[in-house]
């Protein structure tokens, strides 16, 4: 099998740079928390017919969805490794 050389003025692979789209990912964390614990909320309130518990449950899914944004940028995530 003969093997490709690349060309001299070409990369042989794609540079992304760390944290490039970070805030927006600390955005995306926040509003899924938020989306999710209010739709857990809801459900719950329409279990044990009340009404506030949606309430308390969205800024527990932003706080959650803030520490899981802070935990990736100071971590990483699992395939931050992998080549592209």
């Amino acid at each position: 099998m003969s093997k490709k050389m690349p060309d001299a003025g070409q990369p042989d692979h794609v540079v992304i740079p760390p944290k490039a789209n970070a805030g927006k990912l600390d955005y995306t964390y926040i509003i899924g928390g938020i989306l999710l614990w209010g739709l857990i909320g809801w459900g719950l309130d329409f279990l044990l017919q009340s009404s506030w518990i949606v309430f308390a449950a969205l800024p527990i899914g932003a706080a959650c969805g803030y520490f899981l944004a802070r935990h990736y940028q100071r971590h990483g995530r699992p395939d931050s490794d992998q080549k592209q």
